[in-house]
């Protein structure tokens, strides 16, 4: 069993692991060493580490260099990217598993937006900058990649589910109401949205709402989302590193005008992410902003057992998982 995981209980930090080169010339084993002393640093005594990610090394202070192995030098540094989650989550997870079924094992725990930027962003884009913003229902899951390498992630306990307890609120009616009217008639943006009466079923009675009024509840939603992204990157000195500017996914990039709302809330280059890299073309039902945590799981696990794998040229457990996800579509 492989498990995806986010929420409020996976956060990260960066650090710095420092070794004396091995007769001045970089080894695989001063590489590990430096590694394993970026992962020494302290963390509260109810998280465990998830990854280690490398984003850089440092020969001599010399930065931004992705593959130290031979370089003469004194000093390495490896900078990493730590990511944690709860203990208790962790064992909560194990223990639901084991009640299923005494047979499964989880053999890994991964970050759903490290996958998520497997099947979204290309590599290009990791080396110019960007941050990925992916708005699921509960949360909100931010990365920033630099030459090529994560550098910062975030999740932030607000997201889809917030925008329709707006929009369940302003208009009185049932959040399950209210989910389905943003899904059909949701617009980002309120300037392009259609002065249209709606004509809607609230709990079985008829209701009328204006396409434009709901756009505006939408609108309001989003956008404090948007800008608590970009306070996250101010207040960690990063605004500065995305000149491939923002791509979003998740559910709510589906919707009209979120690509307008972008571009005014992060007056950056936004693009809408949608899961094409590698996929076959039959699946073109998974080719939507919504899937980009699932697929990102089945590619991350994929990618430890074969770094050549591709979707075109999945086969055996992978084919068989994306056909069973295609039939249940």
């Amino acid at each position: 069993v492989q498990i995806g995981l986010s929420g409020e209980e996976v956060s990260s930090t960066n650090s710095t692991g420092q070794v004396k080169i091995t007769d001045r010339e970089v080894t695989f084993t001063d590489i590990e060493k430096a590694l394993n002393m970026s992962k020494t640093m302290k963390v509260p005594n109810d998280k465990t580490l998830l990854y280690a990610l490398p984003n850089e090394y440092l020969v001599d202070g010399q930065n931004g260099i992705t593959d130290p192995l031979g370089m003469s030098g004194i000093k390495l540094e490896a900078r990493s990217h730590l990511i944690h989650c709860s203990k208790n989550t962790k064992e909560n997870i194990l223990k639901c598993i084991r009640s299923v079924s005494k047979s499964l094992t989880v053999t890994n725990f991964y970050f759903n937006q490290l996958g998520v930027a497997e099947v979204i962003l290309s590599e290009e884009q990791k080396k110019l900058g960007v941050c990925l913003i992916d708005i699921g229902a509960g949360t909100t899951d931010i990365s920033v990649y630099v030459n090529g390498s994560i550098f910062f992630s975030k999740v932030l306990p607000y997201a889809g589910d917030y925008v329709t307890e707006r929009i369940a609120l302003a208009l009185d009616i049932p959040q399950g109401d209210a989910e389905k009217i943003k899904k059909k008639y949701g617009c980002a943006f309120s300037d392009i949205a259609s002065e249209d009466i709606l004509k809607i079923n609230v709990s079985g009675s008829p209701h009328t709402v204006s396409r434009k009024v709901l756009a505006g509840q939408i609108e309001h939603s989003l956008s404090k989302i948007l800008a608590h992204c970009i306070s996250c990157l101010e207040e960690n000195g990063l605004i500065n590193y995305i000149p491939g500017g923002f791509v979003l996914t998740g559910g709510c990039a589906n919707m009209e005008g979120m690509v307008n709302l972008g571009e005014k809330i992060t007056k950056n280059n936004f693009k809408i992410g949608k899961p094409e890299n590698n996929l076959p073309k039959k699946s073109s039902k998974l080719l939507k902003p919504e899937f980009s945590a699932l697929l990102g799981l089945v590619k991350f696990y994929a990618l430890e057992q074969d770094k050549e794998f591709t979707f075109n040229q999945s086969k055996g457990i992978i084919a068989r998982v994306l056909e069973w996800i295609r039939t249940e579509l």
